[in-house]
């Protein structure tokens, strides 16, 4: 236990700024529990047993749900940021979130249909590149959103065939 949480009369006090931190820590947007108590151990250095009372007052007001924030994290990652499944369950992971929560909220994602989204509107910007360098910088983009390389090859072929009617890809 920390010295804050040790000392005579100060443990009520050490709670309520443990949780004034943790509301603070919350207006700025939805946190996973693992992320909040990270926050409120090493960044802020509270006593384990405030940073417990605090979490359960927060998952008791609905401040905390590990489901929901998932939830909305893997929706906003895949259809404004065009992430792969792969790529939102790393972040899940890294946010704290158990791994059958992260599974039940991504099985469902289908990261051919969000390739080939990601990629019309890269291919856009691509101009009347030859298909060499449309091929490495598509390619490029929608590898770093973590999509497979398999995929990846079909989609840039995919857009640029329906953009210049060449089978070939060349």
């Amino acid at each position: 236990m920390s010295k804050r949480g040790a000392v005579p009369g100060k443990s009520e006090e050490d709670y309520e700024a443990c949780y004034e931190a943790a509301l603070h820590y919350l207006e700025y947007r939805p946190r996973s529990e693992a992320e909040i108590r990270r926050h409120l151990q090493y960044k802020r250095k509270f006593s384990t047993v405030s940073i417990n009372r605090a979490v359960a007052k927060l998952k008791e007001l609905n401040l905390i749900d590990d489901r929901v924030f998932s939830e909305n994290w893997a929706r906003e990652r895949v259809n404004y940021r065009h992430k792969s499944s792969l790529m939102v369950r790393r972040e899940l992971m890294q946010k704290g979130v158990d791994s059958a929560t992260i599974e039940s909220v991504t099985v469902d994602i289908d990261d051919e249909a969000n390739a080939l989204s990601a990629g019309v509107s890269k291919a856009r910007q691509l101009g009347n590149l030859e298909y060499p360098e449309f091929y490495k910088r598509l390619a490029s983009y929608l590898s770093r959103k973590g999509y497979e390389a398999g995929l990846v090859q079909v989609v840039v072929r995919r857009l640029w065939e329906s953009r210049t009617g060449d089978k070939a890809g060349k």
